[in-house]
């Protein structure tokens, strides 16, 4: 099959072989307190009733998928993985360690939203491994919070940090969404040095999008939000880079900035097109050289394990020129470190210069990107374009 053939299907686990090249492992929890209106994840409101048969279908899962895994990452997303009770937090990230071979773990990110926390569930992390965080502040403007539908105050966030701070968590990572409906300039500055006043290791800001399916989008097209201006975005993202580098944040992806050697590392295994394994409703895997996504619905998923041990809603071989170009894509986010043709070529088979020769001599005359041997990086006139810069990519 190529990358635009996919088939529902279940199939077995992957081979040891196979998980052996694996360094980086998701796990989904897809439970949230509310559905905030601009999101798209993959995150359900009002079915806690369902939270425990859905981690022993995560157990299961794991059992028959990662056992003997070793991985050098894991990343515990959402929805919010903080919303179940500490016991429940406790037996999921338990049982997944129980599954894997911890030789060669570096970093195990839990995603949580303020509000979430008590003593018990920072507990549950730390005992399991979790030496960062990844805290969905969004803004300390308590009116702003409310236009972008979060039920914490700034008060949360601020006592959630202070509380992970003391349980003994590493690694704190922020993040904040920009340019959202009726903020002002000053309004978002004022949320970036009240982020970097609580000195995280990393900080996210994402310029808020409108995708669709989401209250927002209908909200956008029935005239009730203002819609967006791409000259007010990149205004309100330059400024909020600027900020976090004077601070000492070094912006090493479109989105991401951190202090040096504080970078994420699994989200780096992403942008690098490594091989990871995703467990959970929803989850996507990559593994020798085939995808798969489980079945997004928490209840279904869990039928879906319980009946076949597996989930699988699709399942796709992309060829080679999809690995070259879905390579591109992700490496590029990659402020200063870009993506090395050479090791592109060697690892998909084919001549990445031939392939795509035409899109890269335009895209360095233009100004947008930069060659520097066989290293292929983005100007910083490129990453203000770089959705754009991209389509010339695509076949």
């Amino acid at each position: 099959m190529t990358a635009r053939d996919r088939a529902p299907v279940a199939t077995a686990a992957p081979a040891p072989a196979d998980l052996a090249s694996v360094e980086h492992l998701y796990v989904h929890v897809p439970f949230c307190a509310n559905k905030c209106p601009y999101c798209d994840f993959n995150s359900h409101a009002g079915r806690d009733r369902e939270i425990g048969a859905y981690v022993d279908a995560l157990l299961a899962e794991a059992a028959a998928r990662a056992t003997g895994l070793s991985p050098r990452t894991i990343f515990v997303g959402g929805g919010t993985p903080t919303h179940p009770d500490a016991a429940t937090l406790d037996r999921m990230l338990a049982g997944i360690l129980a599954r894997l071979d911890l030789a060669r773990l570096e970093e195990v990110t839990v995603e949580a939203n303020p509000g979430t926390f008590t003593p018990e569930k920072i507990r549950a992390l730390t005992r399991n491994r979790v030496d960062r965080v990844s805290l969905g502040v969004q803004s300390f403007d308590d009116r702003r919070l409310k236009v972008l539908g979060r039920i914490h105050d700034s008060k949360d966030a601020v006592r959630s940090v202070a509380m992970l701070r003391d349980g003994g968590v590493a690694r704190i990572s922020l993040d904040l969404i920009l340019a959202t409906p009726g903020q002002t300039l000053g309004e978002q500055q004022r949320d970036v040095a009240r982020a970097i006043a609580l000195e995280p290791e990393h900080v996210s800001t994402y310029v808020l999008t409108f995708e669709e399916g989401t209250a927002y989008t209908k909200m956008l097209r029935e005239g009730r939000l203002p819609r967006p201006s791409d000259d007010r975005d990149l205004a309100h993202l330059d400024a909020a880079c600027a900020q976090l580098a004077d601070a000492g944040y070094r912006r090493y992806e479109v989105s991401n900035h951190a202090r040096p050697g504080a970078e994420s590392r699994h989200n780096l295994g992403y942008w690098r097109n490594a091989q990871w394994l995703g467990l959970g409703a929803g989850a996507h895997s990559h593994v020798a050289g085939r995808r798969w996504k489980n079945h997004d619905d928490p209840a279904a998923y869990a039928a879906a394990v319980a009946r076949d041990g597996a989930a699988e809603a699709w399942s796709e071989t992309p060829d080679a020129a999809s690995g070259v170009l879905e390579s591109l894509m992700m490496g590029l986010r990659l402020v200063t470190e870009g993506v090395d043709l050479d090791v592109l070529s060697a690892r998909h088979g084919l001549d990445v210069r031939a392939l795509h020769g035409d899109a890269i001599a335009r895209h360095v005359a233009s100004g947008h990107l930069v060659l520097d041997g066989a290293r292929l990086r983005c100007t910083p006139a490129g990453l203000r374009v770089l959705n754009t810069l991209l389509v010339a990519f695509v076949p």
